[in-house]
């Protein structure tokens, strides 16, 4: 952790919260004392936005249902603010093409990311539309982890791999793309694809977008546009993708679950979703009661 707290006690402007780990426990739950204390936030004028590496269209639910309508999506690569899109930067046609061709030679599954649909040939794909979609999103309890480990697996393996079919990712505006994949084949994507960027979130799958891009480049879009100072930031997450973000703010906080390479350059840890993380974090630096 880097001891070097960054502007403790000042007014910020602009809260950033990653989803997965940070706003939401294990059992796919958002605290109550996390809704309250985003509540808390907006009434003292302070801006509330997520930062995810899910897509737009992946995270509705939860927007609504913390009514927060600025977000930074796809790692980075889509922001929007009071429903404008002030910011968006897809892989290039031909880095899809060639991750595809790739991810079909290497026996492996592939999703091309856009802002409103996911199609390929992993899982992620499922759950876009109606019920099944609400389900994934609300869904209070998370399989256990033995369950997902055993799915991560499988997903990541060469066996029954669908076709990768080209109207998965032509004519469309792709801005990420999740290759299920394991760490053996880490070197041969980073030296084949100089121009993207990967991001591991488990042992059998990547995050793929346009190299140079990261949450924290969102982050200074959506700055830019509504006109405040980085300093002026705080940001919570748990994750790799994370990284950048934390360090890019004015006061970077990792939760007490997240990736020890994440905690180590944090300006601050805090406690858990299930502890309350959000609460402690946000009373630490006394923006909510």
């Amino acid at each position: 952790m880097n001891l070097k707290i960054r502007g403790a006690f000042k007014m910020y402007k602009l809260i950033f919260f990653d989803i997965d780990g940070t706003l939401l426990t294990d059992k796919k739950r958002i605290p109550d004392s996390a809704r309250q204390a985003i509540q808390d936030l907006k009434k003292k004028g302070i801006l509330p936005v997520i930062a995810t590496g899910r897509a737009p269209f992946r995270i509705d639910e939860i927007l609504a249902s913390l009514d927060i309508q600025t977000h930074i999506t796809l790692n980075g690569q889509y922001v929007v603010h009071k429903g404008e899109v002030i910011h968006q930067n897809p892989l290039s046609v031909d880095s899809v093409k060639r991750l595809a061709l790739a991810a079909e030679t290497n026996k492996q599954r592939i999703a091309f990311c856009g802002s409103d649909e996911i199609l390929g040939t992993s899982m992620v794909t499922f759950g876009q539309k109606g019920l099944l979609k609400k389900m994934i999103q609300r869904v209070p309890i998370a399989p256990p982890k033995k369950v997902m480990k055993l799915l991560m697996r499988y997903v990541g393996s060469s066996k029954r791999v669908k076709p990768i079919l080209p109207h998965y990712y032509e004519d469309r505006t792709i801005y990420q793309c999740i290759i299920h994949t394991t760490e053996e084949y880490d070197a041969f994507y980073q030296e084949a694809f100089p121009d993207c960027h990967f991001t591991r979130w488990n042992p059998y799958s990547v995050d793929v977008i346009s190299k140079g891009m990261s949450k924290a480049v969102g982050i200074q879009k959506l700055i830019e546009h509504v006109g405040i100072d980085i300093s002026e930031t705080v940001a919570f997450g748990d994750g790799l993708n994370d990284i950048e973000m934390l360090q890019a703010v004015g006061m970077g906080i990792a939760m007490e679950n997240g990736r020890t390479e994440l905690k180590e350059i944090a300006d601050d840890i805090t406690a858990s979703p299930e502890n309350h993380g959000i609460l402690k974090g946000l009373q630490k630096l006394n923006l909510v009661p």
